[in-house]
């Protein structure tokens, strides 16, 4: 008997092991992230999903449509066994999938180590990208990508038939599974404009109309959610709210911000294949590419879907092209079982003490990015009622029971009323008929916004606490003393940073 541990094997834990020690991992970085958990605990409480807003004192009774309830109970699952612990345990068991099923997909067309080279490539993303129901659509795009290489390439009807049932899984774990629709789609369009430039219609009767049917199967399997085909609708409609043109992540792709490189490791690949060997891809394969490359540049968010397609994308042009012939003699994928095997150890014994001081830091980072400190003297204070804070602060005081003025939940609070919050947050003249038309009891407001400073312009407000990213304000008629604004030190004297910034 000979002990095996290939390098692509290694190759996968060392990936994934980046994953587990990144701080994005456990979700805390994700703005969203607090009012995900407060989903997953309300539903897993009350043994339903709300049918209208609870969490906020602005929208409160309005109707709500929750897509991605089923995500956000896996998210309340995990945090509540294990804490922040259990949260990175899921984000790396969703990053594994995405590498895993890359990989394999890849891996029909080229050597196994050039596959994981591949995949890996392309997903590097992955590991940057915090814990969040949108997650879980890149680990259902990466089998979806799988089950349809499989079908296109080697005709496995048993991968077919599994993508209704993908589909049916992916409509209650996050909107992405519009994505999903999509792609099926382009793969029975494709193979029917093969048949047809090929000539080859009859002969391929039966493949186009099993391959159609899961098109349509795949559409009905989607009705299997508590909204029918509501789900779909509500998806189109936050595609098409203009707010998203001034939220990060609903942004264009910028070619020189750190996502645009990432974009780039997918598109240049792929692009300087077909440029550098003349080999052009199969009309399917080229359709779905170009999808999912124009798709992933429309909105930073869309970057990691487009990627956990592209690998096999890739690995198709070059196993066709003239040079991988030569390549190809030069891979292998080495089995050193004793190399590899302490490599490994070493790495999950380091997983220990990495988390362990991550562990002592994980209170200053909430603090640094929520309002811990000053929630609690919200509560200590009886300030709890018709609080104004912004989307960041609005997360965080969902997480700890406060209605909230708004937070990041855009398909409720819809354009209108966040761009009025947009232009006052940014003290806009009239920014005070909008505090007037609202009627905040308390302001709960980073240092930086330029409300603040108006707000304590006019007199009409006082400052009752302040911390280094956070301040309370209170209308001057209340009893509570104020406190003395202070301006946070962010330099040393040499200049450098004392404090990170985050606006």
């Amino acid at each position: 008997m000979r002990l095996s541990f290939p390098a692509t094997i290694f190759a996968l834990i060392a990936v994934l092991w980046i994953k587990w020690i990144l701080p994005a991992a456990s979700g805390i970085d994700d703005n969203d992230f607090m009012w995900h958990l407060a989903y997953g605990e309300w539903i897993m409480k009350h043994g339903s999903i709300p049918l209208v807003d609870s969490f906020s004192w602005t929208f409160k009774g309005q109707p709500y449509q929750l897509t991605q309830w089923l995500g956000e109970v896996a998210l309340w699952l995990s945090y509540e066994q294990y804490g922040l612990l259990g949260t990175r345990i899921l984000a790396v068991a969703l990053t594994g999938v995405v590498f895993l099923f890359a990989w394999r997909a890849a891996a029909r067309y080229v050597h196994t180590s050039a596959a994981m080279g591949i995949a890996v490539c392309c997903n590097i993303i992955q590991l940057m990208v915090p814990l969040r129901p949108q997650v879980f659509s890149f680990a259902a795009t990466a089998i979806a990508t799988y089950l349809i290489v499989r079908w296109i390439e080697d005709k496995k009807k048993s991968a077919l038939m599994l993508y209704p049932v993908l589909m049916a899984a992916w409509v209650n774990l996050h909107g992405g599974f519009i994505v999903g629709l999509i792609m099926i789609g382009i793969v029975a369009t494709g193979l029917t404009v093969e048949a047809y430039f090929e000539k080859r219609l009859k002969d391929e009767r039966n493949t186009l109309i099993l391959s159609w049917g899961v098109v349509v199967t795949s559409l009905l399997a989607t009705l299997l959610n508590p909204y029918g085909y509501k789900a779909i609708t509500g998806v189109l409609m936050i595609a098409g709210l203009q707010s998203s043109g001034v939220i990060f992540e609903w942004m264009p792709v910028t070619m020189t911000s750190n996502t645009g490189l990432l974009y780039l490791l997918n598109l240049l690949p792929f692009v300087g294949l077909m440029l550098a060997t003349n080999v052009k891809p199969r009309i399917t394969v080229g359709l779905l590419a170009s999808f999912m490359l124009f798709f992933g540049v429309l909105a930073n968010r869309q970057v990691a879907i487009c990627a956990a397609v592209m690998a096999p994308m890739i690995a198709s042009l070059l196993a066709r092209a003239p040079q991988y012939r030569e390549m190809v003699q030069t891979f292998a994928n080495p089995s050193k079982p004793i190399i590899f095997g302490l490599l490994t150890i070493g790495l999950l014994s380091a997983c220990g003490p990495i988390l362990s001081g991550a562990q002592k830091n994980q209170d200053r980072a909430l603090e640094d990015r929520y309002p811990v400190q000053a929630t609690k003297f919200l509560v200590a204070n009886n300030l709890t009622e018709r609080v104004l804070s912004d989307t960041v602060e609005g997360s965080w005081l969902i997480h700890q029971k406060i209605p909230v003025f708004i937070d990041g939940r855009m398909d409720l609070y819809q354009d209108k009323f966040f761009f009025e919050w947009y232009l006052a947050d940014r003290a806009v003249p009239g920014w005070n008929n909008f505090i007037k038309k609202h009627n905040p009891n308390v302001m709960l407001l980073r240092v930086d916004m330029a409300i603040r400073q108006a707000a304590l312009t006019s007199g009409q407000w006082k400052q009752v606490y302040q911390d280094q990213r956070f301040s309370v304000l209170v209308p001057s008629s209340n009893p509570l003393p104020s406190v003395a604004e202070t301006i946070p030190k962010f330099l040393d004297d040499k200049g450098h940073l004392t404090v990170v910034y985050k606006p």
